[in-house]
């Protein structure tokens, strides 16, 4: 590796460490919502409403007199505790798929691959309109749709690696040798796919909150007085001019976390990926 490349990942490296720690602030204060919230964050004061930034309400109040502060500490628990679970399944279910798929023979692959189109060809905004509205808004529903609209391409990659290790002649070896396909998956393909399955459970929680936020700013996802950080950015946005605090601090801690996922993806990316490409 030549002077520059190292500078700038010596460069990336800081960033992301900076980005994790950042990230890892917000998700332990937002845990800790109940204990640090100064006031209630569904309980309003009529005789403060919108009130502008100040010692006693940092953040400003809303429409309802609802303190701000204490809504945006809330506002994470929900959006956070989602994408976390989603893109934990998103990744588990994409990697059993796939590993089946590529260790259990060509019509298996087939259905696997047939199902993969049809779920990328079905826009995640289409799936949630139909679960949402025919099932409600819980967020075991939400948990689902995020999951429906993003395990392909995780599938996709782990299929592809799992094919390459089960052409290697070891693996050609212990297969010609009568090895169970279920021996051959635990004991060299899920081995091999982890890197992938931990890229891309990172990679995609960025993505998957974004989705989130972007169906709870539509008001398809969770409903009041459950505080989100997308609902607030939605509810704020007609006061943009008189009072726009209201939008611009959730949305900014919405802008700030999604940012620091996606630096923390990137670097555990090129960590892997420099590490798998080391010890071919």
């Amino acid at each position: 590796m030549t002077a520059p490349a190292v500078a700038v990942r010596r460069r990336t490296d800081r960033t992301a460490l900076v980005c994790a720690a950042v990230l890892g602030l917000i998700v332990l204060i937002t845990l800790c919502a109940p204990f640090l919230a100064p006031h209630d964050p569904v309980t309003g004061d009529l005789a403060g409403v919108l009130q502008s930034p100040s010692a006693a309400h940092p953040f400003g109040t809303d429409e309802l007199g609802r303190d701000l502060l204490s809504r945006v500490l809330h506002g994470g628990r929900g959006a956070l505790t989602i994408t976390a679970i989603s893109s934990v399944l998103t990744a588990l279910i994409a990697v059993v798929l796939a590993i089946a798929a590529a260790t259990l023979g060509p019509a298996v692959d087939a259905v696997a691959g047939r199902l993969g189109d049809i779920a990328l060809a079905v826009p995640t905004i289409v799936i949630a309109i139909v679960l949402l509205t025919f099932a409600g808004n819980s967020p075991a529903i939400l948990v689902t749709v995020m999951v429906l609209g993003g395990w392909v391409p995780t599938f996709r990659l782990v299929r592809a690696s799992a094919r390459a290790t089960l052409a290697l002649p070891y693996v050609d070896a212990a297969r010609i040798a009568g090895v169970r396909p279920g021996r051959i998956a635990l004991r060299h393909v899920v081995p091999a796919v982890a890197p992938i399955l931990v890229v891309s459970a990172t990679a995609s929680a960025s993505v998957v909150l974004v989705s989130l936020s972007s169906l709870n700013y539509l008001g398809l996802g969770l409903q009041p007085p459950i505080p989100d950080w997308g609902q607030m950015v939605a509810a704020g946005q007609a006061k943009l001019s008189t009072a726009p605090w209201l939008s611009l601090i959730p949305g900014g801690v919405l802008a700030v976390t999604v940012f620091c996922l996606q630096m923390v993806g990137d670097a555990v990316s090129d960590r892997l990926g420099g590490n798998e490409e080391n010890t071919r």
